[in-house]
């Protein structure tokens, strides 16, 4: 029913609440400023097949991994374009949410990180090109290492795809896409 809609998603809105400050609140981020952030996020989520539920369970694992507020929802907000780039569905960017969400709490992204990635249909070559763009700003020698190791995958074992380099990345997805873009690659996901 409608009205028990309304209550799960009150619910999961106070958790997230509780949640995000848990994490956050020593780094100085206030209830209006989480209110804020799960705004943006719902306000997102009403644009795209992401619902608001997914999405605040996910921005809760990423701030427990340590990441900013400001950071965690530019993030949630990059892995969903990159899925609606890729023909992702929603559960297989939130697959991805989740496992990415662990390798920034480890501090790299390791080979079976990447694997969840892969097979969330998501580890294509947009995201390996915007990953080796942002490796290359910060004089990260990865074309060099992928000669040598043969391939991108074998690279992540060298330890370069870091917290650091991942969110960096996934913010520039953040902008990519305009409503009409999102709505349009949308349309072809949400089977």
């Amino acid at each position: 029913s409608l009205r028990r809609q309304r209550q799960m998603c009150i619910r999961d809105r106070i958790n997230a609440v509780q949640t995000i400050l848990a994490n956050t609140s020593s780094k100085g981020t206030t209830l209006d400023q989480v209110n804020a952030a799960l705004d943006e996020l719902n306000h997102y989520a009403d644009l795209t097949i992401y619902n608001f539920t997914e999405m605040t369970r996910n921005i809760g694992t990423f701030t427990a991994a340590g990441v900013d507020l400001d950071t965690s929802v530019s993030a949630i907000k990059g892995i969903a374009n990159l899925a609606a780039v890729s023909g992702s569905t929603s559960q297989q960017a939130s697959t991805a949410m989740y496992q990415l969400s662990q390798a920034l709490a480890s501090g790299t992204v390791k080979l079976q990180d990447w694997n969840s990635v892969v097979n969330a249909g998501m580890g294509g070559q947009v995201f390996q090109d915007a990953l080796k763009e942002t490796a290359r700003v910060h004089g990260i020698a990865i074309d060099s290492m992928i000669k040598k190791e043969g391939s991108f995958r074998e690279t992540l074992s060298k330890g370069w795809l870091t917290s650091s380099i991942l969110t960096e990345t996934l913010q520039k997805f953040t902008g990519d896409l305009n409503e009409e873009t999102l709505k349009s690659c949308l349309l072809y996901t949400s089977d």
